[in-house]
C-alpha cells in the first residue's frame, strides 16, 4: 500500500471515530483554562504565558494554542475539540511516516498509524480539552523524530528546536534525548563522539527550557525535589546509551544472545524481588509503585478494553495487593513471552528507548489514560516494526490480531465519546442551573451536597471555574459534602427542618467519599455501620444498612445565615434542594 492511500485512511478512520467529540463540550479543567483565556484583549497579552505558572507547572505553548482558539471561537467548545482531533490526526500520520522509514516496503507504517489512531487508551486525551498539553508535546516530539530518522537537513538545529517546542507544551516530554540517543546509537550506530556532538543540541535546548520555567515562570526548573529521581533515571539513561556507543551493543547483544535463557530469568527474578520488597513493605514504598505504574502502563497499553471495573482500577487503588501485583505479572509475562523476539532488532532497541524515554515523566503518575499518549506511540511503532518481519502464517495471525485490536478499540472510544458527550452535557445543565440560581447578581454561597467526580470513567468534576462560563460569574464560596465516584447513583435529599437535611441512597454502591475539611476527600464508606463527621457545613450522621444509605446533615447556624443555595448530585444531574 502506498503511504498516500495508507495516510488517507488513517485519517478517514480517525474523523470517524472521534468526529462526534466535538459536540464533547467543557468539563473539568477546562474551565481552569478558560479562565485564564477570558481577559485576553490581544495577541500580545499572550506573553503572559510565558511569565507565569499553571499549578506549578510551566506550558506557554499549550495555552498559545487554546488562546487561538478563543480568540477564533471564543468559548465554543466545537473549535477546542477540533483543535485536538486535528492535532491527534498530525502525530497519526507522522506515526505512519516514522514506521515506513523503519520498515519500507511492508505495512508496518499503517499498522502502527492504525493501532495509534484508534489506541483505546487514547480517548482521554484527543476529547478532553485539557489535555491538549499532552497533544502538542506529543506532535512536537514525534515531528522531531521523525526528522532525525528522515535524515533531514539542520539536524543541530530543527529536531532540538522542536524538543524544545515539545517541553514548552507539556513536561512529559522531558526525557526524548533518550529517543534520540537511541537512534543515534542503535540505527545510525554512530559513535560516542557523535553522539554526543548530535545530542549537545538537545541538551542545550533543555537547558533554555529549565531557564525559561524558572525565570519565566517562577517555578523549579527541575520540578523540586520529587523529580529527582526521574532526572537521576534521565540521566543514567543517557550514560548507559553513551556507553552502548561504538557498536559495543553488539557485543552485548551477542553476549546477551548466548544467554538468552539466563538473563530471561535475570528479568524475572528482579521483578520477583521488586514484588516481594513491595508484599514486605505492606504494598507501600518505591517498589509498590514502580509496579503499580508498570500494571497501569502495560494494562491500558496492551489492552483494547476500557472500563472493566466497577470502581477503582487495581492499579489506582493503593489499598489492594493487586495495586502492585498486577504491575509485577504483567512485567514478568513480558519477559517470558518478549523476551527473546525484542532481542534482535535494532529497529526494536531505538524504539525501546523511545518507549523508555515516553515512560520516565510519567513513573509515578496512574491517574490519567492520558499520561500514555505518547507512550502508546512507541507501542504502536513498535508492534508495527514487529509485524514488519512476520511472514507466512505467523503474518497473517499478527494482522488479524491488529485488525481485532483496532476494531475492539474503536468500539470502545465510541463508547467512551458518548460518555464524554454526557459529561459535557451534565455540566452544563449544572452550570447553567446554579448560576440561574444566582442571578442576576453574581457572589453568593453554593453547596453540593453530593458532587459527581469520574463517573463512567471521564472527567465530571465541579469547581469554582465551573460557574464562570454562563455570565462571568463565580460563586463566592463553593463547597462539596461527599463525592460521588466512578459508578452512577440514586440520590434523594429533603429537608427535615429548619437546620437538617436528610440524604439517602436506597441502592448504595459504596462509593460516596467524604472529607472532614471538604478539601481531602479520604474518607470512603464502603462497609456497613455508622458514620460521624464534623465539617465545616456542620455535623454529618447517619449509618449504611444493607443496601440502603441515610444520613443526617444539621447545618451551622453561621452556614444557615448564609443562605446558601443548595444542590445534589443524582442519577445524572445536577438537582436543587427543594426549600
Amino acid at each position: 500500500m502506498k503511504p498516500a492511500t495508507a495516510a488517507a485512511i488513517v485519517a478517514a478512520a480517525t474523523a470517524a471515530i472521534y468526529w462526534p467529540a466535538l459536540h464533547a463540550g467543557f468539563v473539568g479543567d477546562d474551565f481552569m483554562i478558560l479562565h485564564r483565556l477570558r481577559d485576553l484583549t490581544g495577541p500580545a497579552d499572550v506573553s503572559r504565558f510565558f511569565r507565569g505558572e499553571f499549578f506549578e507547572y510551566y506550558r506557554p505553548i499549550g495555552f498559545l494554542a487554546h488562546a487561538a482558539d478563543w480568540a477564533v471561537a471564543g468559548a465554543d467548545p466545537r473549535q477546542f475539540h477540533l483543535t485536538n482531533l486535528l492535532l491527534h490526526a498530525a502525530s497519526t500520520l507522522i506515526v505512519l511516516l516514522i514506521g515506513v522509514r523503519l520498515a519500507p516496503g511492508t505495512p508496518a507504517g499503517f499498522a502502527a498509524a492504525l493501532l495509534f489512531a484508534l489506541h483505546a487508551s487514547n480517548h482521554e486525551a484527543v476529547v478532553w480539552v485539557s489535555a491538549r498539553f499532552d497533544l502538542l508535546a506529543t506532535f512536537f516530539s514525534l515531528a522531531a523524530l521523525w526528522w532525525m530518522v528522515r535524515e533531514g537537513a539542520a539536524q543541530a538545529v530543527v529536531p532540538p528546536l522542536l524538543f524544545l517546542l515539545a517541553v514548552l507544551s507539556k513536561e512529559s516530554a522531558v526525557a526524548l534525548p533518550v529517543a534520540a540517543a537511541s537512534y543515534l546509537v542503535f540505527q545510525r550506530r554512530a559513535g560516542t563522539a557523535e553522539t554526543i556532538r548530535r545530542l549537545a543540541p538537545w541538551l542545550a535546548a533543555l537547558a533554555a527550557y529549565a531557564v525559561l520555567r524558572s525565570l519565566g515562570g517562577g517555578v523549579s526548573p527541575i520540578g523540586g525535589a520529587s523529580r529527582l529521581p526521574k532526572l537521576a533515571a534521565f540521566a543514567s539513561a543517557l550514560l548507559l546509551l553513551l556507553l552502548l556507543a561504538d557498536g559495543r551493543w553488539l557485543r552485548v547483544r551477542a553476549w546477551l544472545r548466548e544467554r538468552r535463557t539466563i538473563a530471561a530469568c535475570a528479568m524475572l527474578l528482579a521483578v520477583g524481588l521488586a514484588a516481594g520488597a513491595a508484599a514486605a513493605n505492606g504494598g507501600a514504598g518505591l517498589a509498590a509503585d514502580k509496579l503499580a505504574v508498570a500494571g497501569f502502563a502495560l494494562f491500558h497499553l496492551a489492552s483494547p478494553v476500557l472500563d472493566v471495573f466497577d470502581r477503582t482500577p487495581f492499579y489506582q487503588d493503593a489499598g489492594t495487593a493487586m495495586y502492585w501485583l498486577g504491575g509485577a505479572i504483567a512485567l514478568a509475562a513480558v519477559a517470558a513471552l518478549a523476551w527473546r523476539t525484542l532481542l534482535d532488532d535494532g529497529r526494536v532497541w531505538f524504539l525501546g528507548g523511545f518507549l523508555l524515554a515516553a515512560l520516565i515523566p510519567i513513573s509515578a503518575l496512574t491517574e490519567g489514560a492520558r499520561y500514555l499518549y505518547l507512550p502508546s506511540a512507541a507501542v504502536s511503532l513498535l508492534c508495527g516494526v514487529l509485524l514488519a518481519d512476520t511472514s507466512g502464517a505467523l503474518r497473517r495471525g499478527a494482522i488479524a490480531a491488529v485488525v481485532i485490536f483496532v476494531a475492539v478499540s474503536a468500539g470502545q472510544i465510541a463508547l467512551k465519546v458518548r460518555d464524554w458527550n454526557w459529561a459535557g452535557r451534565l455540566t452544563a445543565q449544572g452550570s447553567a442551573l446554579v448560576d440561574a440560581s444566582l442571578a442576576p447578581a453574581c457572589g453568593g454561597d453554593v453547596i453540593f451536597l453530593t458532587a459527581p467526580v469520574a463517573i463512567r470513567g471521564v472527567y465530571t468534576h465541579f469547581y469554582y471555574e465551573t460557574f464562570e462560563l454562563p455570565r462571568g460569574c463565580m460563586p463566592e464560596t463553593f463547597q462539596i459534602l461527599a463525592r460521588v465516584v466512578r459508578q452512577d447513583a440514586a440520590i434523594v435529599a429533603r429537608w427535615t427542618d429548619a437546620s437538617s437535611i436528610e440524604i439517602t441512597a436506597p441502592d448504595y454502591r459504596g462509593n460516596l467519599v467524604f472529607a472532614a475539611d471538604l478539601r481531602h476527600f479520604d474518607r470512603p464508606l464502603r462497609e456497613a455501620g455508622p458514620i460521624a463527621l464534623t465539617t465545616p457545613l456542620g455535623d454529618l450522621r447517619g449509618e449504611r444498612s444493607g443496601r440502603a444509605l441515610r444520613l443526617t446533615l444539621t447545618l451551622a447556624a453561621a452556614v444557615l445565615d448564609r443562605s446558601p443555595r443548595i444542590f445534589y448530585y443524582s442519577e445524572g444531574r445536577i438537582l436543587a434542594l427543594a426549600k
